[in-house]
Order: C-alpha cells, then sequence, then structure tokens
C-alpha cells in the first residue's frame, strides 16, 4: 500500500489534507485541539456533524474512504471490503502520526471501525459507534420495519407518505443517480431525524461519489456478523443510538449486547440517526465523561 499527501492550513485550528492511498486521493478535515478523535466516513460530510464545543476538547479528523469519494474509472470495486478498508484506516492512521486513536464511525461506518479495532487493536484505544447496526441488512431492515411500525407516531407515518407522493418522480429521473440517492434521503427525513421535517440537503453539499461504489459497500452488510471474532477487541466500546432512528433502530443492539465485552450502551431522546447533530451537548457530554471514566 503506497501512501503520499500534502496538507494546506485552512483556518485557525482546522487543517485540511488530501493523500492518496493506492491511487485513490482521499480528504481529511482535522479541526480542534485535545483528544485525538479519527472519524472514518467523508470528510466533508462528518465534520458538519460534530459541535464547535467537542472541537475545544477534541481534535477530530475526519478522513474519506473510497465510496464517499469519486475513485475513479480504474478503481477495483473489490477494494470496497473490510480487509482494504482497514489498510486505508491504517494508512490514514499512520498518515496522521498516531500510535493510538479513538477510533469512531457512524451508521455502518461504525462497523468499519469496529472491523478495524479488532484487526489492529493496539493501535486503537476506544471505539465510538453511533447509529451503527450490529447486525446485516435484512435483519436490520426488517426491525425498522417493526420498530417504525410500533414506535412511529400517525403523523410521523403520514408525513413520510406525504413528502414521498410529493417527489416528482419525472424530476428524479432526470437526476444523476448520486443525486437521486441524495434527493431520496433528504425526502426520507421522518426515518432519519427526530424533526420529522428536518432539510439535510446541507449535509451533502460537496460530496462526490459514485453509486456503484456506495452499492459494493452495502453488500459488504449482506451477511454481516458484528460477533466474528469479537474476542480480538480490546478498547473499551461506546455505542450511541437515537431513540428516533427508524432506519437503524436502537432495538437492534437488544441481543448482541450480551456478548460483546466492555460496552456502555446510551440511547438518546429527541435524537434519530445522528445524535451527534440533533443532541450535541448531551452528545458531547456522554463521549467526554465516558473517555475520562475509560482513560
Amino acid at each position: 500500500m503506497q501512501v503520499a499527501g500534502t496538507g494546506n492550513q485552512a483556518g485557525v485550528g482546522m487543517t485540511s489534507d488530501s493523500f492518496q492511498v493506492d491511487g485513490v486521493t482521499l480528504g481529511m478535515k482535522i479541526e480542534g485541539s485535545g483528544t485525538a478523535l479519527l472519524v472514518v466516513g467523508s470528510s466533508i460530510f462528518y465534520p458538519r456533524t460534530f459541535s464547535e464545543q467537542l472541537k475545544r476538547s477534541c481534535q477530530i479528523a475526519c478522513a474519506d474512504l473510497p465510496h464517499f469519494v469519486s475513485p475513479g474509472r480504474d478503481f477495483d470495486l473489490s477494494r470496497i471490503h473490510f480487509y482494504h478498508y482497514t489498510n486505508y484506516i491504517d494508512a490514514v492512521r499512520h498518515h496522521v502520526e498516531l500510535e493510538r486513536v479513538v477510533i469512531m464511525g457512524h451508521s455502518h461506518h461504525g462497523n468499519i471501525a469496529l472491523e478495524y479495532a479488532k484487526r489492529f487493536p493496539h493501535h486503537v484505544s476506544h471505539i465510538v459507534l453511533i447509529g451503527t447496526p450490529p447486525a446485516d441488512i435484512t435483519r436490520t431492515v426488517d426491525e425498522a420495519g417493526r420498530y417504525w411500525d410500533i414506535q412511529a407516531s400517525e403523523a410521523r407515518k403520514s408525513l413520510l407518505q406525504t413528502r414521498r407522493s410529493a417527489m416528482d418522480e419525472k424530476a428524479v429521473q432526470s437526476l444523476s443517480p448520486e443525486q437521486a440517492y441524495i434527493t431520496q434521503y433528504v425526502t426520507d427525513a421522518p426515518l432519519y431525524w427526530h424533526k420529522p421535517d428536518y432539510d439535510a440537503a446541507w449535509l451533502w453539499q460537496g460530496m462526490r461519489f459514485e453509486m456503484s461504489a456506495i452499492h459494493a459497500f452495502r453488500d459488504l452488510y449482506c451477511d454481516y456478523q458484528i460477533t466474528e471474532n469479537i474476542d480480538r477487541l480490546q478498547a473499551p466500546i461506546l455505542v450511541v443510538m437515537g431513540r428516533d432512528d427508524y432506519a437503524v433502530p436502537h432495538t437492534l443492539w437488544k441481543n448482541v449486547l450480551p456478548g460483546m465485552p466492555n460496552v456502555t450502551f446510551q440511547v438518546l431522546d429527541k435524537s434519530g440517526h445522528t445524535p451527534q447533530l440533533e443532541q450535541p451537548e448531551n452528545f458531547d457530554s456522554l463521549l467526554l465523561n465516558w473517555l475520562n471514566d475509560k482513560a
């Protein structure tokens, strides 16, 4: 694996960086000071989800993975695989010159973070999973449907139906597959956010990716088992879920937690799939107190 990169100062307390790993250009954004957190997934989307207050206590490095950039025509989609992704993350860790990191991931990126911690336990001090599904795609979708049927209010259900009905199918068909993907995500706000009409479009501004890579990434979870090689984990784990997350419901973890070591599990009220953005004060306090307790 070959790594090359250059950095440039983008502002006080913030560094923008790009580097190449096996010919793929990945971005990184580093903000704040203090305890180093390595957030895997996107250098554009994820920096927008963390509070300025947290950046006063932590140095947050958000790094791209190949499915959330335009990897290029020559990119082999078979490299979107847990083994290769853990190599990418280790290249990032080496690039920022950190011996041990707090590894953090949101949604399915939390699974990537966990798999990294299994393979490179000596480089991980803590693991933070946010809105992460502990199950394969089928079980996640099935439980999401059950949770929606039982827990979602009639007003929320009605709003989702109204928003989907209001989508202009012809207009959507004229979009690129990537823009259609974003449009569907924004439309389905009642599934993802405590505030069911939240407009998440701003989070996606400037994102460049290809749907073939997104599909390959999703395929990683067809037969995913979070407990595979669980004995390799050495670092404490914090799992943070949102009570109003109807895409990845917290109830998925009920039967998984007893088999996982050293886990702190917390469900935040008035939060959906992205609690660090929806309840920043509660999230920041929970994270910082946990890091202090597990130091």
